[in-house]
């Protein structure tokens, strides 16, 4: 039996924290200007827990028994360390197949080299051999030389939160 994994709705100061949470394989809708009656809404509706740095949102929120988590400074560390310290996340690991597309939140799929030809630039296409294309808006990903960064920061996350 599988746990399902929390999904998020980001508020609009925090599009940095939704992209990591997403390469981390969280569920997460951002949107860059939403109002706040929206967010809680979609919360509710789809049992999103809403991540904000926004005092006033959260008292609503929690006036309508909606779940959601305080962010407090700017470093994404940190602020995914506050989230997993209320809602208790799994080990952290960067899994371009559990991954989701930074862009749209889309499910990312293997792809074969064959299907990307002329979409990525031909470099890439010799040096790398595999390649994950979102579900949604047809991105394409690769583990380049960011994907070690990633790692890392995946590792400095388990460290802290262990």
């Amino acid at each position: 039996m599988s746990i399902q994994k929390p999904s998020f709705i980001v508020d609009a100061m925090l599009g940095n924290l939704a992209k990591k949470l997403r390469i981390l394989g969280y569920d997460s809708k951002y949107f860059s200007s939403i109002e706040d009656d929206k967010i809680i809404l979609i919360a509710k509706n789809e049992k999103r827990i809403i991540l904000t740095k926004d005092e006033q949102l959260t008292k609503v929120a929690q006036k309508q028994d909606t779940n959601f988590v305080l962010i407090r400074g700017s470093n994404e560390l940190e602020q995914i360390i506050q989230i997993n310290a209320k809602i208790k996340l799994d080990r952290f690991v960067v899994d371009t197949n559990n991954s989701r597309c930074i862009a749209c939140n889309g499910k990312l799929e293997s792809v074969e080299k064959f299907r990307i030809i002329g979409k990525i630039p031909e470099g890439v296409l010799e040096r790398e051999k595999n390649f994950w294309m979102c579900d949604s808006c047809k991105k394409v990903y690769w583990e380049g030389t960011h994907f070690q960064k990633l790692q890392e920061f995946a590792i400095k996350l388990n460290d802290r939160i262990n």
